[in-house]
């Protein structure tokens, strides 16, 4: 029933590898368990998985192993029934709140209890997806233009972060210097200052367009490029069956 693909080894991923199974061992959740090499990719083996009739494929490690999973469930054919379970190398990260666990043994817990929720992911057109989020930096100001559902506009940024649901963060650090002299003539005139956050724009779209003018960038979700502006992505609600903790509210099962 377990299908579970490891962070490729290495010498520190070898002995946590080693708990890992001792733990699914005694909790009576131990399955077939493989890792990448040069001859089969991470999409592979999870594809693999799938084509064997395994109907919940465990991604163990990064955020970078758990989305390139999240791809090849959802690239699939009748992958309808197909679960993601979860194991994160980084208990304080984005993935481990998501399925709500603090350390090893409540994410091996989890799996066994196997409670379920349909959970938003992204699309980066046309087929990579991510259950995260996709970053897209700059050093230095550049000016994009975005396309969103019924929004047109050119801004400058220098970090945009795509999370699932659609949600755009758009942070432009030049709001900073503009920033720094208003506050100077506050405390100068001894006015009071509205500290609030002037450097973030916030949008929820159901596609996204975005170009970036006299510039390539690349978009980024673990440090791994999937893509290049312009890009094009897209909201998927609820098109993934996750495997969650048994306390998570509002999960469905």
């Amino acid at each position: 029933m377990y299908y579970y693909i490891m962070e490729p080894n290495g010498a520190k991923t070898a002995a946590w590898q080693e708990k890992i199974k001792d733990i699914l061992g005694d909790l009576g959740i131990a399955g077939e368990t493989v890792s990448p090499t040069p001859a089969r990719t991470i999409e592979e083996l999870a594809s693999l998985g799938i084509m064997k009739g395994y109907s919940t494929i465990v991604a163990v490690g990064s955020e970078k192993v758990v989305n390139k999973v999240v791809t090849a469930i959802i690239n699939q054919n009748n992958n309808k029934e197909v679960v993601l379970g979860v194991i994160p190398d980084n208990f304080e990260g984005i993935l481990a709140h998501r399925i709500g666990v603090r350390d090893l043994k409540e994410a091996c817990q989890a799996l066994k209890f196997r409670k379920l929720a349909s959970v938003d992911v992204c699309q980066i057109e046309p087929n990579k997806f991510f259950l995260t989020e996709a970053i897209i930096e700059s050093a230095h100001a550049t000016d994009a233009y975005l396309t969103l559902d019924r929004i047109q506009a050119g801004l400058p940024f220098n970090k945009i972060i795509i999370r699932p649901g659609l949600k755009i963060e758009i942070y432009d650090q030049s709001r900073q210097i503009v920033n720094k002299f208003k506050k100077f003539w506050a405390w100068l005139l001894k006015k009071p200052y509205d500290e609030k956050d002037i450097y973030t724009s916030l949008f929820h779209s159901k596609k996204l367009k975005l170009e970036t003018l006299g510039r390539i960038l690349s978009v980024k979700v673990d440090s791994e490029t999937l893509t290049k502006t312009p890009m094009a992505c897209n909201a998927r609600p609820k098109d993934l069956k996750l495997v969650v903790a048994r306390d998570i509210i509002g999960s469905k099962e």
